[in-house]
């Protein structure tokens, strides 16, 4: 007699098998779990170990699943149906579908990423291309921010999503250690340029709260002391540090557009300046600075570093397609935001500074805002450079431990690396407020300062490019690197900017180096040694271990050899020489003087 088909979930095998009870023990996978899964955290574990325990009542089709039937053919709980453990294989691959509640969810990590274009750096971009520039280059910083930073936030979202690792991580473990330590020196350099900043330009906006009774280098303490308190929130959790940051951000917005809708802007010359693109004679340091204040290099590790709580558990094909989507959605609209930001301020001080003969920049604009549209326009000023201030110094914290921590890979306690950044940062910081609490001199170093952004951002933008399209890196086996547009568009950005800072140093040369050849020699060998670095990483330091290995090892083991011996003679001689001295000072009779001076002469 022929057995009843078994119907799906049910198991051929008799009851109280142990097939049975391992095909009973294989949770159902549907759409729900898949998208729940989805958007779980990444280092809660809690699905790893299900899945793990899941993974190890599996039976596989290699091992006999069930009795033989009358008729001799063998039937398995999994050969031949749709049961459970296929339907779970199936959907790895497959995409979930798109929610927006799944998108609210996802939201947070781009706040954390966006107030590295809201700091007092950039801040004081705005105010330069707006007093020296007007609305000219509104256009400018709409293509530098919704352009290219979203094009490289989004790459270096894409390596911490699909990898769970940030891109420095990556660097210390495919690069030879020089090159490692090269590139950690020059961002640690930017890291530190950064941080001025932001501690001078936070206790610039408390002094201006305070009308004056806090001078700089106390705002600085206190700005660094502060940093170190709501770093606490993280124990809380991701989401309490994202609130607390969309808060601080939501204040910045607010004050400044009260400043912008207060300040009668024209409409129609923001929307000339946002279309027609021009580029005056004296908007070349605004466009450099307003580059490098807008993508700066250490927020680009930053950026692959805090997506990885969104990363699912487990991080399947389907899975890691379905964050994708969120990040390329939720980095322009946080960039929009942050756009919106730049544009207020921009236009609050083209309207009031363009065509004047004012020295301004952030140490006055509080003053010289007061004294054009009333107090309350430096009040809200004040209240919207605090705001940006404390926010980056939390993030420039977190991006100094990431950088340390990947690309020289040591293993350092949490508070230990946190209470290192701070410091190395907060000394140069207080240096320059004590001295611009003099001399009034941080508003044109603060300028200058975003162009070292710039010059340092090619050593931000090549590793991610790098990286993101490491086919051996990015997934199984290359399934999420970089196509071949993303990449070439993001490599035209890298050339342009190394051009852009070209054209700046040569001008840089002839307008502010004295003349003479010493100091262009100087110059020039400063450039060469800049642009072999680029060229270096652009390479990329493991291809020239592996092609200058074969060629330079043997001679490179004959020179440390050659070394090694001529020190092995030196350190001889040397103790030879200690022991003949030493011999002679035993036999000094140290009361009589004559026997002291025979010894000497």
């Amino acid at each position: 007699m022929k057995d009843p088909e078994p119907q799906e979930g049910s198991c051929s095998a008799p009851a109280g098998g142990p097939e049975c009870l391992e095909e009973s023990s294989v949770p159902a996978s549907t759409a729900a779990s898949v998208e729940l899964s989805t958007l779980s955290h990444a280092r809660s574990g809690l699905l790893d170990g299900l899945r793990s325990k899941t993974d190890g009542r599996k039976v596989t089709s290699s091992e006999p699943a069930g009795d033989e039937d009358e008729d001799g053919s063998s039937r398995s709980c999994e050969a031949g149906q749709a049961g459970p453990p296929a339907a779970a294989a199936e959907s790895a691959d497959d995409t979930p579908k798109w929610s927006w509640r799944g998108f609210a969810a996802f939201c947070g990590p781009g706040l954390l990423m966006s107030v590295a274009y809201l700091d007092p750096g950039n801040l004081e971009a705005d105010i330069q291309a707006g007093a020296q520039t007007g609305f000219a280059l509104l256009w400018w910083f709409a293509l530098v921010s919704l352009g290219c930073g979203t094009a490289f936030q989004c790459l270096s979202g894409r390596v911490g999503l699909v990898t769970g690792k940030d891109i420095a991580q990556h660097c210390g473990e495919q690069w030879p250690r020089p090159a490692r330590w090269l590139l950690w020196l020059l961002l640690e350099f930017s890291i530190v340029a950064v941080d001025i900043q932001e501690t001078v330009g936070c206790a610039q906006g408390l002094a201006m709260l305070s009308q004056g009774q806090v001078p700089l280098w106390a705002g600085c303490i206190i700005v660094s002391c502060s940093a170190f308190l709501l770093l606490l929130l993280e124990r809380r959790g991701a989401r309490w540090l994202e609130g607390l940051f969309g808060t601080i951000i939501g204040i910045e917005a607010v004050a400044m557009a009260v400043n912008f809708f207060r300040a009668g802007v024209p409409a129609k010359e923001v929307a000339l300046g946002l279309f027609r693109p021009t580029l005056p004679s004296n908007a070349i340091i605004p466009a450099v600075g307003a580059l490098g204040a807008l993508v700066m290099p250490y927020n680009l590790y930053f950026a692959s570093a805090i997506v990885q709580s969104r990363r699912p558990s487990p991080p399947t094909p389907g899975r890691i397609r379905g964050v994708l989507r969120f990040l390329r959605l939720e980095t322009p609209l946080v960039l929009l935001g942050a756009f919106f930001i730049n544009l207020c301020v921009i236009c609050v001080f083209a309207q009031g500074f363009y065509g004047t003969d004012e020295e301004i920049g952030l140490q006055a604009a509080g003053d010289l805002l007061a004294e054009r549209f009333g107090e309350q326009f430096k009040v809200f000023w004040a209240i919207g450079l605090l705001a940006a201030g404390q926010v980056s110094t939390i993030a420039l914290t977190y991006a100094g431990q990431l950088v340390m921590t990947g690309l020289l890979q040591l293993e350092v306690k949490g508070w230990a690396r946190m209470l290192c950044t701070r410091l190395v940062a907060l000394v140069p910081a207080l240096t320059v407020a004590l001295v611009s609490q003099k001399d009034n001199k941080f508003d044109s170093l603060n300028q200058m300062l975003n162009v070292v952004q710039s010059i340092q951002l090619p050593f931000a933008l090549i590793p991610a490019i790098h990286i993101a399209a490491h086919r051996g890196i990015m997934g199984p086996p290359g399934a999420f690197a970089t196509r071949t547009l993303l990449s070439v568009f993001c490599s035209f950005v890298a050339l342009a900017v190394v051009t852009i800072n070209a054209y700046f140093l040569v001008l840089f040369r002839q307008d502010y180096l004295p003349a003479g050849a010493g100091a262009s020699v100087g110059w020039g060998f400063l450039m060469a040694a800049y642009y072999a670095c680029i060229a270096y990483y652009a390479v990329g330091p493991d291809r020239w271990t592996a092609w200058l290995g074969p060629r330079l090892g043997p001679r490179l083991g004959a020179a440390r050899a050659s070394v090694a011996r001529s020190g092995t003679a030196a350190a001889a001689a040397a103790g030879s020489l200690a022991a003949r001295g030493i011999n002679r000072l035993k036999g000094i009779n140290w009361r009589d003087p004559e026997s002291m001076l025979e010894v000497h002469f």
